[in-house]
């Protein structure tokens, strides 16, 4: 059963790693009480786990939670950083195109997408080749100067009135004493609830750069939403015969 006693106990030793210039050890036992605040809210722990993070520095939000559900299409959907957890390959299944430039990643996905390993700024499809395409939590693994690459690359090979779908985290601007940021997520499925984290190298990122990015590709803002420090936007390239009022 967890207790504030367990949590305290792991903050205490993670203490002594720190003290110890054991950080990797500092960060997962962190980790495991800052999942503890889900069950049993304590902010003052919960300031406390963050103040240590930064101590080692790692930026690290609260736990995050999303609802996730299969995207509604007919056609094939092209997922940026598939590897790994594979969320949309395990909510579209073999209608999924995955990609990452891991293959170690790709191949310990668990899901019946179809995986290739491949660069997002240079995608080896034709144009008009995709209805949907998809970026759960993948932009931020990527150097900000390739962003737009990205997303001129996604508009060219989406068909007319293809959607390209991002979930992301606001990442503000830090100081030099933060070399990394991480956010823990837990993942609503249909079927199961897959707990994560996904940790990068600091690189400041908000919904407003996103759109920014999404009007320079030639993309339309046809939905977006914010939730805690994590935001959606829905895009899309529009076609002749796009009334959004349908999207």
């Amino acid at each position: 059963m967890i207790n504030n006693e367990r949590m305290r106990k792991l903050i205490e030793e993670a203490e002594c790693d720190i003290e110890a210039d054991d950080h990797e050890k500092a960060a997962q036992k962190l980790f495991q009480a800052l999942g503890m605040t889900k069950q049993i809210p304590d902010k003052d722990l919960s300031n406390k786990i963050l103040q240590k993070f930064s101590e080692i520095g790692i930026f690290c939000l609260m736990p995050q939670s999303i609802e996730l559900t299969p995207i509604a299409t007919d056609g094939l959907i092209l997922d940026i950083g598939g590897g790994g957890e594979g969320i949309i390959g395990k909510l579209n299944g073999k209608r999924v195109v995955a990609i990452d430039i891991s293959e170690r990643e790709l191949a310990e996905t668990q899901n019946e997408a179809m995986k290739v390993v491949m660069d997002a700024t240079d995608l080896k499809f034709l144009p008009n080749s995709f209805d949907v395409c998809t970026s759960l939590f993948s932009l931020m693994y990527i150097p900000k100067k390739k962003h737009l690459k990205v997303f001129e690359e996604v508009y060219r090979v989406l068909r007319d009135n293809g959607r390209f779908l991002i979930w992301e985290v606001r990442i503000p601007r830090l100081d030099e004493s933060y070399n990394s940021c991480v956010v823990p997520l837990e993942l609503r499925l249909p079927n199961e609830t897959v707990e994560t984290g996904y940790g990068v190298e600091v690189q400041t990122q908000d919904i407003k750069y996103f759109k920014e990015l999404a009007q320079k590709a030639k993309f339309t803002i046809a939905n977006e939403w914010n939730k805690d420090e994590t935001f959606h936007l829905q895009l899309i390239k529009i076609g002749t015969k796009t009334n959004l009022s349908d999207l």
